[in-house]
């Protein structure tokens, strides 16, 4: 018989950064954002520590002022002072506490607004692939990280307390202190050994949330989704999924139970060793006359004291802990490199360019299979060509690699001569305007999303309304009682409105003519459209692109016979290449598609004759 392969252990993934280079960061945020956070942490250490001695020696002050006095007054006098004083340093305590989670709650924003800020920045390539994925899945459950101050503090006051409790108790007998020191040790292996081994598989935890999130909240909240969902009856198919997805996560809970039950039993019986063991010498000095009464209850204090101390050292060490691979994973993910430039690069084109493909190959990272092989090709300054092909073929993918948005895995890319990385990116990306497939408006004005302007002073409103006529939105917007600066979105503006899928794509046309870019990408930006507002985008099409490199995509093939060339793309390469008369006469794949294509408009006409 074959020896059974043993099961390769995945190698053990340890944080980037350590604990002291995370509390480190964590304070250089804190200060820079909020330094009340930083102060309140340190004058929470001799309050807290006052307290605890009042705790430890109240009691024994106590017994003492009653065994060694008859006087009332005195005795109240003393039970007073040291209540008095309990109450103040409490309420100390408190206001210090409520400014510490209220500073705690600021920074945390400003964490979310720092990871955000570079998610939205950051090149966009990034999002597909799945190491990157992982660590903005790690990045996005940092939250107690923040934390750092509290804990570290807290930690300090742990440790001054272990001090104070340690004196007491080194007076009756310092092995007591070695012997709840060495379970306290034993403890704390135990709770390090939960966290590291809850650590290892929180990655797959992450997945499971991101997909139940996704197949509740998300698919409930999004209109599309919805509409799907009923007419298509996949109610029940998503519900079998979901079932699935529990079960997963409801695996994964019990492992995290199943260690948590494990370190519990295993702390219980180290603590009732430890503090019995304790508890029984102290009864036999007692017993034997070397302890009195107000000692007894000053040592058993502080005993008992020290055991949930030290617990609580090894509580707060392990939440500092915990924070700290937090923190890494967070930094770990802001420093995720781009590819493309963002210094200094050479000045940009200022007129029409020329883009060039050498030998570029490009495969999704979890694709199957390449999108373009060995892609190469050449759009002259000012020319006209249109991309077309069957659905999936690679024309979006084509267009997003040549303005940057995605990075070719083999092969260059050239924009008037020079590589795509010669140039600043953001620079780079001034050349192009784009009117994809899929879109976002931003819930401001329609002239400020056309305009792409943060304030109404920056927008040029007569170039405004110029782009808002060559697109055909004139007759909506005069028809709004705020024209061109009635906002979008009525979820966000009560007095916004929403616009139909063809507005949509004259609105993103419009913004388009306003930045005038000397490169214009279309992806089908005709396919909202009725058919009177098509053909005066086709008639358009040469004022729109007059002074520009450009690209139109389209699956209607009798649509690109104004352009100077058509690319068809075919099995991941361009099959064809040429002038429609061109490509007809050949009788290759164009013509086939494009008589096909012509067949149903000539049977539709028919009938309408008819």
């Amino acid at each position: 018989m074959a020896k059974k392969e043993k099961k390769k252990k995945e190698p053990k993934r340890k944080p980037k950064y350590g604990m002291i280079s995370c509390v480190g960061y964590i304070y250089r945020l804190l200060w820079k954002y909020e330094r009340r956070l930083v102060f309140a942490g340190i004058v929470t250490v001799p309050v807290s520590l006052a307290i605890s001695a009042l705790a430890l020696y109240t009691p024994a002050a106590i017994l003492s002022a009653l065994e060694n006095s008859d006087s009332f007054s005195y005795i109240a006098l003393v039970i007073t002072g040291l209540l008095m004083s309990r109450l103040i340093f409490d309420l100390g305590n408190t206001v210090i506490s409520v400014k510490l989670k209220n500073a705690a709650d600021y920074v945390q924003k400003r964490m979310d607004y720092i990871w955000y800020k570079r998610e939205r920045d950051r090149d966009w390539y990034l999002q597909y692939d799945p190491e990157v994925k992982v660590k903005d899945n790690r990045a996005i459950n940092s939250s107690a990280g923040i934390a750092f101050p509290l804990h570290f503090a807290s930690m300090v006051t742990q440790v001054l307390n272990f001090v104070l409790f340690g004196s007491v108790i080194s007076m009756l007998n310092p092995l007591i202190l070695v012997l709840l020191a060495v379970g306290t040790y034993l403890n704390s292996l135990v709770g390090r050994w939960q966290i590291k081994e809850n650590y290892k598989d929180r990655d797959v935890r992450y997945a499971l949330d991101k997909k139940i999130y996704y197949c509740t909240f998300g698919l409930s909240q999004n209109f599309k989704c919805a509409k799907d969902i009923r007419l298509y009856s996949m109610a029940d198919s998503i519900q079998k999924r979901m079932n699935e997805l529990f079960r997963l996560s409801h695996k994964e809970q019990k492992k995290l139970e199943a260690r948590k039950i494990i370190a519990s039993a295993a702390s219980s019986f180290i603590f009732l060793l430890r503090d019995g063991a304790a508890y029984l010498f102290l009864i036999y000095k007692a017993v034997e006359g070397e302890v009195d009464a107000s000692s007894f209850v000053l040592y058993f204090s502080a005993v008992t004291s020290m055991s949930g101390l030290m617990g609580g050292i090894l509580g707060v060490f392990n939440n500092v802990f915990d924070g700290a691979l937090q923190i890494s994973d967070f930094r770990e993910a802001l420093e995720i490199p781009d590819r493309l430039n963002r210094g200094k690069g050479i000045p940009i084109p200022e007129g029409a360019f020329s883009v060039e493909f050498r030998n570029v190959s490009f495969r999704y990272p979890e694709g199957e299979k390449k999108v373009l092989d060995n892609i190469s090709f050449k759009i002259e300054a000012g020319e006209k060509i249109a991309l077309v092909g069957l659905n999936g073929a690679g024309k979006t993918t084509l267009t997003m690699l040549m303005c940057g948005l995605l990075i070719p895995d083999e092969g260059e890319i050239l924009l008037d001569g020079h590589s795509l990385t010669d140039y600043n990116r953001d620079e780079m990306y001034s050349l192009f305007g784009f009117v994809p497939q899929t879109y976002h408006l931003l819930p401001v004005s329609i002239a400020r999303n056309i305009a792409s302007a943060m304030t109404d002073e920056e927008i040029d409103r007569k170039r405004l309304e110029e782009c808002i006529e060559i697109a055909g939105l004139r007759e909506k917007i005069a028809s709004l009682p705020q024209g061109a600066d009635t906002p979008l979105n009525r979820e966000v503006n009560t007095d916004g409105i929403d616009l139909s899928g063809g507005e949509i794509q004259k609105l993103l046309l419009a913004r388009l003519l306003y930045r005038n870019p000397p490169c214009i990408i279309l992806d089908e930006p005709t396919a909202a459209l009725d058919p009177i507002a098509e053909d005066r985008m086709y008639r358009r099409y040469n004022e729109i692109a007059a002074n520009a490199t450009s690209v139109f995509i389209s699956h209607r093939l009798a649509s690109t016979r104004f352009c100077d060339r058509i690319f068809l793309l075919d099995g991941a390469a361009f099959t064809e290449i040429g002038s429609h008369d061109e490509l007809m006469a050949a009788g290759c794949k164009y013509k086939e598609l494009f008589d096909i294509q012509s067949k149903y408009y000539r049977e539709e006409n028919a009938d309408h004759d008819e």
